[in-house]
């Protein structure tokens, strides 16, 4: 296990230090301008993947020891931040969002980047986003103001404190796990994934925190901090409220009453603060996913097949609508929510399926101890590394 841990952690500095020689790198696939470069940074991000599930599996056996185990998913998921932005330019949106608050007081829900044209953020957005209103809850927006108040008009130090952010969230999510379970096996899944380096240290994304309080959620099941964190990890984007019924129904809506204080009492928070700070536009931010798409995911898929759009969202939300019955009805009669598995589904047979995402099933298998949804999670991000960050 010492030998994997150490090809994991030399696999992904050769990428990282490969993914230096590329530009820009904030695309996908990075593609180093001269070899080796580029042979380094498909066959480091290859090898790590390969180490990486190798790892997480064996340590199943008990041979790794848990302070190991944590040291490692460290160092992994820290690396990347000395490479440049990688695999997407997302960040400059957050700035642009956070800019628009904290320097022109202005709700980014009613604005559009292009409505600040002489604002450093504006020209680093994505051009997909120069003319769309905030597509994240308002938890998201109203965190993301700290790396914009710390970074002020310079974007290398926004793109980095934008990552440095996610990699704490990342870091959150990957300690209360080792508390929680106590399993070096569910820290390697989680902290060893080179996917989740590169797009979270790498790149930056707001999943992070979301995913660690729906971690934290799950670890305190019991506790008024699980209930509260519920309807704060929905404030960011909806999955986690897609999530609850499952958590809901493996326990029977038994839970303490100090549990349900805390969700009802953060719920009426989360939208009473939403709403005085941003209106009721912030609504569509919550649900802005479901109108856009991408070419990973399975709604693509079935257009490819010949199916239009809408009959291909349709056909797509009809089985993530059968899987979630299943599971449904699984969580009250054995008492698991299978919440891995269940993102897994989600992310499957969704319009817009992006490569970070893989980091919702991974964590919530890590933190649930789930064998099979550790299975779904690693062929899935296999599927979102592979078809995203490399080109053979």
């Amino acid at each position: 296990m010492l030998a994997i841990a150490a090809g994991l952690v030399v696999a992904v500095a050769l990428a990282v230090v490969a993914a230096r020689h590329a530009s820009p790198a904030e695309v996908s696939p990075v593609l180093p301008a001269h070899e080796p470069w580029r042979a380094f940074w498909t066959w480091g991000v290859t090898v790590a993947f390969v180490l990486y599930a190798a790892g997480a599996w064996l340590a199943r056996t008990g041979t790794l020891s848990l302070r190991i185990a944590v040291v490692v998913a460290i160092v992994v998921q820290a690396l990347p931040l000395v490479a440049p932005l990688l695999l997407s330019k997302d960040v400059y949106l957050y700035w642009s969002e956070a800019r628009t608050e904290i320097v022109h007081h202005a709700n980014p829900y009613q604005t559009v980047p292009n409505d600040f044209p002489t604002d450093p953020a504006r020209d680093r957005v994505s051009e997909i986003w120069l003319n769309e209103h905030a597509p994240y809850g308002p938890a998201w927006e109203a965190l993301a103001t700290i790396p914009a108040a710390a970074a002020g008009t310079s974007a290398h130090r926004a793109e980095l404190g934008y990552r440095i952010f996610a990699f704490l969230g990342v870091l959150a999510a990957l300690l209360l796990v080792a508390r929680r379970t106590r399993n070096a096996a569910a820290v390697a899944l989680l902290g060893w994934s080179p996917l989740i380096a590169l797009h979270f240290a790498g790149g930056g994304h707001s999943d992070a925190w979301m995913i660690a309080l729906l971690v934290l959620a799950v670890a305190l099941p019991s506790a008024a901090a699980g209930g509260a964190a519920w309807p704060v990890a929905s404030a960011f984007k909806i999955v986690p409220a897609v999530l609850l019924p499952l958590e809901l129904a493996a326990r029977r809506l038994r839970f303490p009453r100090r549990w349900w204080l805390g969700l009802v009492g953060s719920a009426v928070f989360v939208v009473l603060a939403a709403t005085v700070f941003y209106g009721p536009h912030w609504v569509s931010g919550i649900s802005a996913g479901v109108h856009q798409s991408s070419t990973l995911g399975g709604v693509h898929w079935l257009t490819q097949l010949g199916l239009r759009h809408r009959y291909a969202v349709a056909a797509a939300a009809l089985v993530f609508a059968a899987i979630y019955l299943v599971l449904l009805r699984l969580a009250w009669q054995t008492g698991r929510a299978r919440l891995a598995l269940a993102a897994t589904a989600l992310c499957l047979t969704s319009s817009l399926l992006r490569p970070w995402y893989a980091l919702w099933p991974v964590a919530l298998a890590a933190v649930e101890e789930d064998e099979l949804g550790a299975v779904a999670a690693l062929v899935l991000s296999a599927y979102l590394l592979f078809a995203d960050a490399v080109s053979f």
